[in-house]
């Protein structure tokens, strides 16, 4: 993808950035409103538009701004030799954390374009997606079964479930560290991920079989 506001300085263009990402996470496309969004940014409506030439380029390359910093990072840097899913979803959650100290409305944007608020018809938010060259369907895949070992879990029965209690228990973590660091405070991402072993230990003595407890526990 092209860079995103070429030239700027990256303190300015984050602040734009996080301006913009905020006001289309808050409010549908049709309400979201550029004044707000230079209010917010510190800057002129001349400057957003001289980057952007409208509120629909503005909003397209926020989305696509948003996949590469989100869906790349995390295809480009996960381990995916590691077999323990629980090991995976928390390198996902150690990616979430660090892209989110820098851009902390980034998810909420994302589940609004995922969840169509946005762009009216499903194809058309495939097609679009399609123009980054990102397949979310695929993308979900490799992360829950490229070389996952299910035969850890002690009740096939109900693995999809313990898979979400897992999820949300690293996820609820990330966000409630990020509230506690603030955002100018440098997230030390070997503290979480040992934190997070913690955690997972208990889990995977609920839901593994006894011989997989205590594998994984890298960062």
């Amino acid at each position: 993808m092209q860079e995103i506001m070429p030239g700027i300085e990256p303190e300015k263009r984050d602040r734009i950035l996080n301006a913009a990402i905020e006001e289309f996470a808050s409010f549908p496309y049709e309400k979201a409103s550029t004044n707000h969004i230079v209010a917010k940014a510190g800057i002129s409506k001349g400057l957003l538009f001289h980057y952007f030439g409208s509120k629909q380029e503005l909003y397209q390359q926020l989305v696509g701004f948003v996949i590469e910093k989100m869906y790349r990072a995390v295809m480009d840097r996960i381990n995916w030799d590691e077999t323990d899913l629980f090991e995976r979803l928390k390198q996902i959650a150690l990616i979430k954390m660090e892209i989110q100290q820098a851009y902390p409305h980034l998810f909420d944007f994302l589940l609004k374009v995922m969840s169509n608020q946005h762009l009216a018809k499903a194809a058309e938010m495939v097609e679009f997606y399609k123009g980054y060259g990102l397949d979310f369907a695929q993308v979900s895949q490799d992360i829950y079964t490229r070389n996952v070992d299910y035969g850890k879990f002690r009740d096939p029965a109900t693995t999809s479930e313990a898979v979400n209690i897992v999820r949300w228990s690293l996820e609820k973590y990330g966000e409630e560290m990020l509230a506690q660091i603030g955002s100018d405070t440098p997230l030390d991402l070997a503290q979480a991920a040992a934190s997070m072993n913690h955690y997972m230990d208990i889990l995977k003595q609920s839901f593994y079989k006894p011989n997989f407890e205590q594998e994984g526990q890298t960062v």
